[in-house]
Order: C-alpha cells, then structure tokens, then sequence
C-alpha cells in the first residue's frame, strides 16, 4: 500500500479514537455526577437520621436526669423523715418517757436448749439499758438504715438508667 492510502485510513482511524474518546469522557463524567449525587442524598440522609438520633438520646438523657434528681430528693426527704424520728426517739430515750430493756438469761435458761420455751416467757428477767446505751445502739441501727436507704436509693438509680437506655444486663 502506498502512503497516500494510508492518511485517509490512519485520519479515520484517529478521528474515531477522537470521537471514543470524547465518548468515553462523557459517560465518565455521567458516572461521576451520578456517584457525587448518591454521596450527597446518602450524606444527608445520614445527617438527618444523626440529627434525630442524637435528639432522641438528649430526650432519654434529660428524662433520666430529672427522674434521678427526683428519686435524690425524696431520698433527702426519707433520710430528714428517719433523722427526725430518730432525734425524737433520743429525747423520749433521754426524757425517761421510753425505756430499753434486754431479756437476761438466768442459768436456768443459759443451759437450757430450748430457746423457744425462754423467749416466748413474759415473766423473763429483763435488764433496762441506760440511756446513753440505748441511745448509742439506736445510733448504730439508725446509720444501718441510713445506708440500706442510700442503697436501695443506687439500685433505684442503676435500674432507672438501665431501663431508660435499654441496657441488656447479664
């Protein structure tokens, strides 16, 4: 072949690779535009579905925290109540008005094996306990229930935030 059948070919030859190449420039373009538009609505839509999560644990969060500072107030007020019950139970202990006795065992009832003949016994020896006494082993049963109250007040606690962020516990 000669070189002059050869230029028309070869022309043809690079205008089609021209016109593929633009072609395929074009479709390139067409995927990318379309990749950047399913980004941009995956994007948003991951926004939003933040947006109303995050909404949803403040509104879990803020409900969790007023439910605590309420079961914290009347906490307060249960351990007022009992200080005040037991402020009045020291005045009576130290007025004479209530008196604490122990039940005393004899050596009758010491060797005895049955117990609960003696305790049953209305007519058992009884020793009364001084005041001070009386009042101080108040003191200790009182600071045992101030704590079975404190407790049961973080078990309250614990539950109240388990339950408001469904926790699965095992």
């Amino acid at each position: 072949m000669t070189a002059t059948t050869w230029r028309p070919l070869a022309a043809c030859l690079l205008c089609g690779t021209i016109a593929g190449w633009t072609a395929q420039g074009w479709r390139k373009d067409a995927s990318i535009a379309e990749l950047q538009r399913a980004a941009a609505t995956s994007k948003s839509t991951a926004a939003t579905a933040l947006a109303q999560a995050t909404a949803r644990v403040l509104t879990l969060e803020r409900a969790a925290g007023a439910a605590l500072a309420q079961r914290a107030d009347h906490l307060t007020q249960e351990q007022t109540h009992a200080k005040t019950e037991r402020d009045r139970f020291y005045d009576d202990v130290r007025s004479g008005a209530v008196r604490l006795s122990i039940p005393v065992a004899s050596s009758q009832c010491a060797t005895s094996a049955d117990t609960t003949a003696a305790a049953g016994n209305r007519n058992q020896a009884r020793a009364e306990l001084d005041p001070t006494t009386a009042a101080a082993l108040d003191a200790i049963a009182g600071d045992g229930d101030d704590a079975t109250r404190q407790l049961n007040a973080c078990i309250d606690a614990y539950n109240l935030v388990r339950d408001t962020y469904h926790v699965q516990t095992e």
